[in-house]
């Protein structure tokens, strides 16, 4: 079945390649490629048994493929999932959702009337390291959870090295840069790993010296519907990557480093001293389980784990992160004018 599947990549960058890759791996063999340079389309297309290249993406919709996986910068998300829904295409749609709520109530009740599979490209939630604070969470191992630290970023030039960070989507606001919406995976995680947020105060600021018109940092506080507060910071400044988590609960406490994949545990009932473990892992596993979900839900015809509604959810709350940090700004310029 995988093999007779005839699966579109929208945009051939980094993340593109890297679907492309996996999809082989799992059994995909028809492939049509769409990316506006060239160039790198015939690279990419390197060992592909006749895959179809294009750069125009009205004549990729209309070589008819049976899914897509959308690889372009966020704000053509929309417009292009939209279109694909049309022809009854399932869809992989890369985080975020789109640069605005504008359209997703469209495209999710074009999913729903056409039955496709529709699934926001959210990574994380297959990471080893994140099921197993997942499963520690949900074991309430800690008991009642008061407050977590959630904190990460990474130095955006180094991000891509190969390229040319100020040409990125990153770093530009009309393409649906920033660094709030390109990390919005670890809002995501919040509202996976703990539950909704009723409440959020945010700075939202371009504090560095890179050339970009997006904000580089954000920093919040949340408070979810459950009672739990979040402190949560993400920005394109670390020059060492960092992605760290502390929960506090009512019996003991959870560390855990990302990057390193170091789990620690401090549990008032055993011993109340900390004990260490570290999971080992491949990244790109965390892609491929991903991909494997999607094909799945196409062969079998059957709902995502991150559905639109999903990403509806986490793209709602990173505007609202942004839309308060712009208030904050504001009234910070009211209260020196």
């Amino acid at each position: 079945m995988r093999s007779q599947l005839k699966v579109l990549i929208v945009g051939c960058g980094s993340i593109g390649r890297r679907h492309l890759a996996n999809l082989k791996a799992l059994g995909v063999k028809k492939f049509i490629l769409c990316d506006t340079n060239k160039e790198l389309l015939e690279k990419v297309a390197t060992g592909l048994e006749n895959p179809v290249l294009t750069t125009n993406f009205k004549d990729a919709v209309l070589r008819c493929p049976d899914a897509a996986v959308i690889c372009t910068p966020s704000s053509m998300h929309l417009e292009m999932s939209l279109e694909l829904a049309k022809r009854g295409v399932d869809l992989l749609i890369e985080k975020p959702l789109s640069h605005s709520l504008e359209g997703c109530s469209e495209l999710e009740e074009l999913v729903m009337e056409k039955d496709l599979v529709a699934m926001l490209a959210m990574c994380y939630r297959f990471h080893p390291v994140f099921l197993h604070i997942k499963n520690l969470v949900d074991s309430e191992i800690i008991g009642k959870i008061f407050h977590v630290n959630y904190y990460g970023g990474h130095y955006l030039p180094d991000w891509h090295p190969y390229a040319d960070y100020r040409n990125e989507y990153a770093s530009q606001k009309r393409l649906g840069g920033g660094v709030i919406l390109t990390s919005i995976h670890s809002l995501d995680n919040i509202r996976w790993l703990f539950g909704e947020v009723s409440e959020a105060h945010a700075f939202v600021d371009k504090v560095s010296s890179l050339e970009m018109d997006a904000e580089d940092i954000a920093t919040a506080i949340f408070r979810l519907e459950n009672g739990i507060y979040v402190n949560w910071q993400n920005d394109f400044l670390q020059r060492a990557n960092q992605h760290r988590m502390v929960i506090t609960g009512e019996a003991g406490t959870i560390r855990c480093d990302f990057v390193e994949g170091v789990i620690e545990t401090y549990l008032t009932n055993y011993k109340k001293t900390w004990n260490t473990g570290k999971l080992t892992f491949d990244i790109n596993k965390m892609y491929l389980e991903e991909m494997e979900h999607f094909l799945e839900c196409i062969i079998n015809r059957t709902q995502p784990s991150i559905d639109l509604k999903e990403g509806y959810k986490t793209l709602k709350l990173a505007l609202d992160v942004k839309e308060t940090g712009v208030r904050t700004q504001e009234s910070k310029i009211c209260r020196t004018a």
